[in-house]
């Protein structure tokens, strides 16, 4: 069945309601572009006041200034970009240290200062140092290179004078006047010949110094060299003085007595510091583990595992390797027919291999518990020409003394030194001191602060280094 068309009228009307809906919408369009906020009515424009004449922005902060320790269980570009850094900015750092510092050798502990810029993570500064006296920085130049540079940091040396009383020992008097384990061995070295400060020291003995130290500003960095120093030990019943002399360069310099006598032997008297004999050289010693007599070809020192054990002398690395009961042992052959051992060692101290020249004092490993061994200890044993000596009845020779051609500026001297030297204050010991800390195996802090005044006072004598500027 077909629709019926529609009416002319229907058409008509529908035709008139189309036209009147799109007459609405465009007037209503037409007053929204009239009162529009750029076109606005003049009502609202002799409202609105003049327009200002433009767009004031606040100062943008500068990038924030980070801190962060290097730690070795990340790679150092893992750590930058920790910080913020960008990678294209790593590889920059990187090209600009180049034969500045290498990146290869960052050590754990060191400090970083980085300002990174936050919006695309481009570095601005970095400033690295492991200490008061190494210090690098990173800035960007006038063109945005990045520059590296090592800064030249000013220092500057006083001559201090220290004296104390002995109550329980050497390093305790030392830390109640002030002052760190690195002067109390320099005065043990100073001493090697004459004292052996782990048997003779005893309450009531009184020791004088005259000594440099380093600092950058107010910070002590360190001690420079020991000047004289003097040592009234009740054991032997008489007083021992020592006293640098030469200049820094002389293949000669050292510390002498008052005679100019060398002090200083070609064999030290124990291979670490402060360390406790805990078994002596015997022939006919029970083992401890294998229950049967067997010589103990050495000494044993009892120390915390991680203390560095030194080379005894100037020689030549023959081993270091495992060796079964040794453990990780150290071969080092000296002149004169001896060869030292260092046994149950954690580990050999890093560039010490097989044919490498060591001096006298250098680590070449840390005392540990490898091979056959009841606890943390260092064996340690000597041979002379083939056959194992007790290396604490070794008698050996002095270094050279001093110069003929000295003995007349060493006489004057010294002389004018053992003068300062008897007008040292020293520090009375306490009625009672508590026990020798075991820290005496320790090693000193490696940044020290600036130590108390204790018995110190600088002497009136100071020497000040013209300082460089810092660029």
């Amino acid at each position: 069945m077909r629709d019926k068309p529609l009416h002319p009228v229907q058409i008509i009307a529908a035709a008139l309601v189309a036209l009147g809906f799109i007459y609405l919408v465009g007037r209503a369009l037409w007053l929204s572009g009239e009162t529009s906020p750029t076109n606005p009515p003049p009502a609202l424009i002799a409202d609105a006041g003049p327009a200002p004449a433009s767009i004031v922005v606040g100062p943008v902060a500068p990038p924030p200034l980070v801190e962060h320790e290097v730690t070795i269980d990340r790679p150092l570009g893992a750590q930058l970009a920790g910080l913020g850094v960008a990678p294209g900015s790593i590889k920059e750092l990187v090209a600009a240290f180049e034969g500045v510092l290498d990146f290869r050798r960052i050590r754990q502990g060191a400090k970083l200062t980085t300002t990174v810029r936050t919006a695309d993570g481009r570095l601005e500064r970095l400033g690295y140092s492991t200490g008061p006296l190494e210090r690098y920085e990173a800035t960007r130049d006038t063109a945005g290179k990045l520059t590296a540079r090592k800064l030249v940091v000013p220092v500057r040396v006083q001559v201090a004078e220290i004296g104390a009383e002995l109550k329980v020992s050497l390093y305790q008097a030392m830390q109640r006047a002030g002052e760190t384990s690195e002067l109390v061995a320099s005065l043990v070295d100073a001493f090697a010949f004459d004292i052996d400060f782990y048997k003779d020291p005893r309450p009531g003995d009184r020791f004088r110094v005259i000594v440099e130290k380093r600092y950058t500003g107010d910070t002590f960095i360190d001690y420079g060299r020991l000047l004289a120093a003097e040592y009234v030990s009740a054991r032997h019943g008489k007083t021992f003085r020592v006293f640098w002399f030469g200049p820094n360069d002389a293949p000669w310099a050292s510390y002498f007595d008052e005679q100019g006598q060398n002090t200083r032997k070609t064999f030290l008297k124990t291979p670490l510091k402060f360390a406790r004999v805990s078994s002596k050289f015997d022939p006919k010693r029970k083992h401890p583990i294998l229950k049967y007599t067997r010589a103990h070809n050495g000494t044993d020192f009892a120390a915390k595992t991680g203390t560095p054990v030194w080379a005894m002398a100037d020689g030549v690395i023959r081993s270091a390797d495992f060796d079964r009961g040794y453990g990780n042992v150290v071969v080092i052959a000296h002149k004169d027919g001896l060869m030292s051992f260092s046994a149950h060692l954690s580990r050999v101290a890093k560039g010490i291999s097989r044919g490498v020249k060591v001096k006298q004092k250098q680590i070449v490993g840390y005392v540990g518990s490898t091979g056959l061994s009841t606890g943390p200890h260092l064996h340690f044993g000597v041979k002379r020409n083939g056959a194992w000596v007790d290396f604490e009845k070794l008698k050996l020779p002095r270094d050279p003394p001093v110069p003929a051609g000295q003995m007349a500026a060493f006489r004057q001297a010294t002389a004018r030194l053992v003068t300062q030297l008897s007008r040292v204050a020293v520090q009375t010991a306490p009625t009672a001191e508590g026990d020798d800390p075991d820290s005496a195996t320790d090693d000193p802090p490696e940044e020290a602060s600036a130590p108390d005044a204790g018995a110190q006072r600088l002497a009136p004598n100071s020497v000040v280094q013209p300082p460089p500027s810092l660029p």
